[in-house]
């Protein structure tokens, strides 16, 4: 048996183990900031997206519009729960968000009653949704 072929085959193993042992957390330091890059990818394709209201209707649920309008809301402006008449009310805000200021262009308000649309107007700096 040939005793030179049986260390170097140690030798090769006990290397392999270190590398990996070494490389490991850079691979997942590397993986993290890949999955980081990609969703800020994703936001700002979103956002770069207009708001096409011509293609809504109302009595559309909340998952249908945003099927339609092909973008995720920026967030819920409002929301109020009626416990009488069983009913919640919420305000979801859509914007069209200007390249190189990033500031939206133009906001719109979309009230929901019971998740079908309701009724949908231009956000205002002069006044709070109605709810």
């Amino acid at each position: 048996m040939n005793s030179f072929g049986f260390f170097f085959d140690l030798f090769l193993i006990f290397i392999t183990i270190t590398m990996i042992k070494f490389f490991k957390p850079i691979i997942i330091v590397l993986f993290a900031i890949m999955l980081t890059s990609c969703a800020e990818i994703n936001q700002s394709l979103d956002r770069s997206k207009t708001v096409n209201l011509s293609s809504v209707k109302l009595g559309m649920s909340k998952n249908d519009v945003q099927k339609q309008l092909r973008k995720k809301p920026d967030n819920i402006i409002a929301a109020k729960n009626y416990p009488d008449t069983n009913t919640l009310i919420e305000v979801v805000q859509y914007s069209e968000w200007g390249n190189a200021d990033g500031k939206p262009i133009e906001s719109y308000w979309l009230y929901f009653v019971n998740d079908k649309l309701d009724k949908w107007e231009k956000a205002s700096k002069d006044h709070k949704p109605w709810i």
